[in-house]
């Protein structure tokens, strides 16, 4: 970014400079963030004004939560860095005008990109260097792919599958801790080298005594304290980030993050939910669950069956390159993965609420692919009641019917400010957009970014105020969901796999 033929440009790249990483939703929204802001900054001193308030923000919350707390590096490093990419943000869409009138509109466009490629990186390496709570939200950023500009993509998706693995003396140490043996001495055999590296856990493969094939889930060690210091920093941005997007209750949304992160550090709720899954799919052949092996499990430590398959994103676009074949498989696929989520939330009342790719496995079968579900830490359960609600929810906005949509919103607890509804009903909208019409997703012409730019202008002054915290990891499986769709394009009718789901919900 050449910013030196104007003083205000100069401003804006000594910003630029200090800027570090990025913060998860935020991104989604960049490019309409100029509606937000345009109002509040008028020159460069308000610029660099509205640049120093948001680290009042920072100290004055970071006081709230404790001195000691603020003061550790990696508290220091997270909140610093996204707070600062905020106000970098900020302060290059409040140039903007100026620029394009003295560089012109590629100029301004090409500085854009400049700054997302440069964040996306940044955010990209503190992501794997710090791993953590940092490291997951990193990778719920990268499945938002029809949304984020391509820099983010690009970068984020590296965290999928490329996480640098901890030691393996780690490793052992931690497993030798848990079982009271070294890892050696409890399998009959033991990889030295990790299957996967994830932002908590790693997973080795072994042989149980019997030869029994398995994977074995260990907590990366002092992961624990890690999350704890980046949850208070998620704590930290959160007040910086609500005008950025108006029409989303970040409180709540946070919190409930948080919840469900720290959930993730027991596995001994993990091996009881993928039981639970076990359970509820026995009689779906489509739907693969590993079995828990309680015997040799812990808190900390997980045995599991190892399934032997192909990771969904390298199936996916080995599907593009097979022809009708490929596009024949791909179908099927996305046909179970829908069905299955709609079972989840509907009919079992279980969520599988981390569905990012790397969870996903796609396993042979006698009729075509099978889906093999992965990881089941962070898990949502619903009640026969508010299985109910949800269907009837989704009936009023499939139907186009704002009175019941007014109505069904108010039951389940979601809130727009002054009591108005049209902001909920738009952000229903957006969601359940690719069920509407009886026809295929691949005929849908949806255009996310214009559907939540036309979201962004209408909650401006309408904003989202409350909604329930069982919604918060519902809306991440549809973002995260969404987002697979609208880059593979299926040929399935959603509107298909959606009814017939929710018209059992409603008569149970």
């Amino acid at each position: 970014m050449n910013t030196h033929e104007h003083p205000t440009e100069g401003i804006a790249a000594a910003a630029f400079e200090v800027a570090a990483a990025t913060a998860s939703l935020v991104s989604n929204l960049l490019t309409h963030v100029e509606h937000l802001v345009g109002d509040v900054v008028a020159d460069a001193g308000d610029v660099v004004r509205n640049g120093g308030d948001l680290w009042d923000v920072a100290a004055e919350r970071a006081e709230d939560i404790g001195r000691a707390v603020a003061a550790t590096p990696r508290f220091a490093r997270i909140a610093g860095e996204l707070l600062r990419i905020i106000a970098a943000y900020r302060l290059h869409f409040a140039v903007t005008a100026t620029r394009a009138e003295l560089r012109g509109a590629a100029a301004e466009a090409e500085a854009l990109e400049a700054l997302h490629t440069w964040s996306a990186e940044r955010l990209y390496a503190l992501c794997v260097e710090l791993r953590g709570g940092v490291l997951k939200l990193g990778q719920f950023v990268s499945t938002r792919v029809d949304l984020l500009p391509d820099a983010y993509v690009t970068a984020l998706s590296r965290l999928q599958d490329r996480v640098p693995p901890v030691s393996t003396d780690a490793i052992v140490e931690r497993i030798s801790d848990e079982l009271g043996a070294s890892p050696h001495a409890c399998f009959k055999q033991f990889d030295s080298e990790p299957i996967a590296a994830a932002s908590l856990a790693q997973v080795h493969g072994a042989e149980l005594a019997d030869g029994t094939p398995v994977a074995v889930k260990v907590q990366v060690p002092g992961i624990e304290a890690i999350v704890n210091t980046d949850l208070m920093a998620l704590r930290v941005v959160v007040p910086a980030l609500g005008d950025l997007v108006p029409f989303l209750d970040l409180e709540t949304i946070s919190a409930e993050l948080a919840r469900a992160l720290r959930a993730e550090l027991d596995y001994r709720d993990e091996a009881g939910h993928a039981t639970a899954f076990a359970d509820r799919f026995a009689g779906d052949a489509d739907v693969v669950v590993p079995r828990v092996h309680s015997e040799v499990s812990t808190q900390r430590v997980l045995v599991l069956e190892r399934l032997r398959g192909e990771r969904l994103i390298d199936y996916l676009d080995a599907c593009e390159q097979r022809g009708e074949r490929g596009a024949r498989d791909r179908d099927r696929l996305f046909e179970i993965l829908i069905r299955s989520y709609c079972a989840q939330v509907l009919e079992h009342g279980l969520l599988h609420a981390d569905p990012h790719p790397g969870n996903f496995l796609v396993l042979p079968g006698p009729d075509g692919p099978r889906l093999a579900l992965l990881d089941f830490g962070c898990v949502q359960e619903y009640p026969p009641a508010r299985r109910r609600a949800y269907a009837e929810l989704a009936l009023a906005v499939l139907a186009s019917d704002a009175p019941r949509m007014a109505a069904a919103f108010d039951a389940m607890g979601f809130r727009g400010r002054g009591g108005k509804t049209e902001a909920l009903q738009a952000f229903a909208e957006v969601l359940l957009d690719g069920f509407r019409a009886d026809v295929s997703f691949a005929s849908r012409d949806i255009d996310a970014r214009a559907a939540f730019a036309r979201l962004i202008h209408l909650t401006r002054d309408n904003p989202i105020v409350a909604i329930p915290p069982d919604f918060v990891l519902l809306g991440r499986v549809f973002t995260a969901l969404g987002g697979l769709l609208m880059r593979y394009r299926p040929n399935v009718n959603l509107f298909q796999l959606l009814v017939p789901q929710l018209m059992r919900a409603q008569s149970a």
